[in-house]
């Protein structure tokens, strides 16, 4: 049977739509004019069997999202980067129904050697991403400097930046997501070299970067970008910011806008 373009895309997206597998990227969505919403999960932190609780509590809540496309979980799947971590976080993010994409935190790198990442590669796959959804443009940079919780994003990772940047028009929305803050107020923990990195999209429509790493709910809106942080979705730690509300985020798009709610997990 002859399958339209329309029909293979179609097929080949439900195939994909409840894993947060080992997988590329797709490049899907492009042209479609329809308000979407996107969720974003950080600092999971799963240790064991028991912790993936609430972590199955928050996946069942976004799948009744409305508009749903997609959710992004922003590092720190796991607590010390170990693979039966790793794996059973991925065991609660399979449970989604919609894609799941996912960037390393600095409690999911295992040594000091050149594989940091093997694990979470063996498990999540690439640590960097591209997406294209609607009119938009997502970005999954890898912001991590091994173990460290204050970081420099590395040359190499800025020269990959900076590639992906330039294929863009200049009025596409982009929205940015990484581990580590960017946010030009935040209490703690901002990217020591942020400014450079946003430096990067003079002239681009960059109208969103959000991050995980201090638990804490921070929105701002700079220069017309929406910066935001988010409290920890876990059981296994608490709030930086001293409040006791779990949950994750939604993004509302609509053209080259967003908007943002965060949606507490009751415990």
């Amino acid at each position: 049977m002859k399958m339209t373009r329309r029909q293979f895309i179609l097929f080949t997206g439900a195939l994909g739509l409840s894993s947060c597998a080992r997988v590329k990227v797709p490049l899907i969505g492009k042209g479609e004019k329809a308000p979407f919403t996107v969720a974003a999960m950080n600092d999971l932190h799963v240790k064991d069997a028991r912790s993936t609780a609430f972590v199955n509590h928050a996946v069942e809540k976004i799948n009744a999202t409305p508009n749903l496309r997609f959710v992004v979980v922003l590092g720190d799947l796991s607590t010390s980067g170990q693979l039966s971590e790793l794996n059973l976080a991925k065991a609660s993010l399979d449970r989604l129904a919609k894609p799941c994409l996912t960037l390393p935190g600095n409690h999911d790198v295992q040594g000091n050697g050149p594989d940091i990442y093997a694990n979470f590669e063996k498990v999540f796959g690439p640590t960097q991403w591209i997406r294209e959804e609607g009119d938009w443009l997502f970005i999954g940079l890898n912001s991590c400097e091994g173990a460290l919780s204050d970081v420099t994003i590395a040359p190499d990772r800025i020269s990959w930046l900076r590639k992906q940047i330039n294929k863009v028009k200049p009025g596409r929305p982009i929205a940015l997501f990484a581990h580590h803050p960017f946010n030009p107020n935040t209490k703690k923990y901002r990217v020591k070299n942020a400014d450079e990195v946003l430096g990067l999209f003079s002239g681009h429509n960059l109208k969103l970067v959000a991050a995980g790493h201090w638990h804490g709910n921070q929105v701002e809106e700079h220069n017309g970008i929406l910066f935001t942080t988010t409290v920890c979705c876990t059981s296994t730690r608490e709030n930086f910011d001293e409040t006791t509300a779990k949950g994750y985020r939604l993004f509302h798009f609509d053209h080259d806008k967003v908007e943002t709610e965060f949606v507490e997990v009751p415990a």
